[in-house]
């Protein structure tokens, strides 16, 4: 075992068998730096023989963390994701912004493009998916082997990072899902601005016995038909009575707030002269985006939070206050 060789299994083993052979082949000796096994076993069951020996045996749980391997599939996805209609397409009119240094921070600078976003999503849905995949993957194995290996600086370029993250809020915030948690969140530390936050199977949620519908009682009407959805959401808060307050002043806060915008005059003009409904609430929504970047530590996150897919919703009780 101590010969400049390369050993090879051409049988299964199992148990302490496997332990020994390990142990025969990782004895150490002068100028044997490295140790290399290759495996001829029928479908490679060793591999998971010798993990499976190693964890009953000696108490030690064997990583499948393989930083190289991942480092080849990070390069792919980068190829892959830059290969990508939205990289394509947007990534250049993005760094127009991203290089200007006094528009680089400022959220409504990139209203437009995220809207333009919005609309490409929803226009080509099945290539936005995929791409939407390949980019959790890449920050899940960047931030797994940023530190353990040496990267070249493609990889963590805070251009191409900070577009990655637009175009995965953007993508999240069209598909909520209840059931499945993105397996990416973002956070700010100056660091790459996506970390892994889910990485095992979802649970499978029980079956939910069916009832029949009971119909709320009768209460109070709201100022906003809006307010009657976030009610039924927090039906079992005891303080329901005063968050329906607090968001109704806050609603009134946003409708004001697009009213003095000169965009928010044109909506007003848009609403009355029967112009599409998509053309107004795509100008609602990024009026909203707007009050949102603006007053997000003013109202709180838990107000927008409950809004993400209610803007509709929003822009329908605008509508009603400008027509009534």
């Amino acid at each position: 075992m101590n010969a400049n060789c390369i050993p090879s299994l051409d049988k299964e083993i199992r148990g302490i068998s496997a332990i020994q052979t390990i142990s025969r082949v990782n004895r150490t000796t002068k100028y044997k730096n490295d140790c290399k096994i290759i495996d001829f076993s029928y479908d490679n069951v060793n591999v998971q023989n010798i993990k499976d020996a190693f964890e009953h045996f000696s108490d030690v749980v064997v990583s499948d963390f393989d930083p190289f391997s991942d480092k080849r599939v990070l390069d792919l996805l980068l190829t892959e994701l830059k290969k990508s209609e939205i990289y394509q397409k947007f990534f250049n009119p993005f760094m127009q912004i991203y290089k200007d240094a006094d528009r680089r921070d400022d959220p409504e600078s990139y209203l437009d493009i995220e809207s333009s976003i919005e609309k490409f999503i929803d226009a080509n849905p099945k290539r936005t998916a995929d791409t939407k995949a390949k980019t959790a993957q890449y920050f899940t194995i960047l931030n797994r082997i940023e530190y353990v290996v040496d990267l070249e600086s493609k990889f963590s370029d805070p251009s191409f990072l900070f577009f990655l993250r637009k175009f995965n809020i953007i993508y999240n915030m069209m598909h909520r899902s209840d059931d499945v948690k993105d397996p990416i969140e973002v956070y700010f530390d100056n660091q790459i601005g996506i970390i892994e936050v889910e990485t095992g199977e979802p649970e499978k949620k029980k079956k939910k016995k069916i009832k029949v519908a009971v119909g709320a009682e009768e209460g109070e009407p709201h100022q906003f038909d809006i307010l009657k959805i976030i009610e039924a959401r927090n039906e079992k808060e005891a303080i329901v009575g005063t968050l329906i307050k607090e968001f109704e002043e806050k609603i009134q806060d946003l409708f004001d707030f697009v009213r003095a915008q000169e965009d928010g005059k044109r909506l007003i003009v848009k609403i009355k002269s029967q112009v599409s409904e998509d053309e107004i609430y795509d100008d609602f929504a990024k009026l909203y985006r707007r009050y949102k970047a603006l007053n997000r530590k003013k109202v709180g996150d838990y107000f927008f939070k409950e809004m993400e897919d209610l803007v509709d919703k929003l822009c329908a009780d605008f509508e009603a206050t400008v027509t009534s």
